[in-house]
């Protein structure tokens, strides 16, 4: 069974774009949750509205990287 992709160059730029924008989202709150207390030890992660929005960014980066990978794979099966 073959599953044709069709996506151009164009598109794969895109979604792999989307993907690292998302990820870098995620990275710079992570970090700031992080950094945000210093030089005390207080650490932001477990804020509600810190905790919400690292949520929902990280549920988003690993749906995009989970599609990534899939898209990868079908990819790869459809040019053989």
């Amino acid at each position: 069974m073959e599953i044709p992709l069709g996506l151009s160059d164009k598109q794969t730029r895109n979604f792999l774009f989307a993907v690292q924008g998302v990820s870098a989202v995620f990275v710079g709150l992570f970090l700031t949750a992080y950094l945000a207390g210093l030089p005390t030890t207080a650490v932001y992660h477990s804020d509600p509205t810190v905790r919400f929005l690292l949520t929902i960014f990280g549920i988003a980066v690993l749906t995009l990287i989970l599609a990534s990978i899939l898209v990868a794979a079908l990819n790869k099966r459809t040019k053989r």
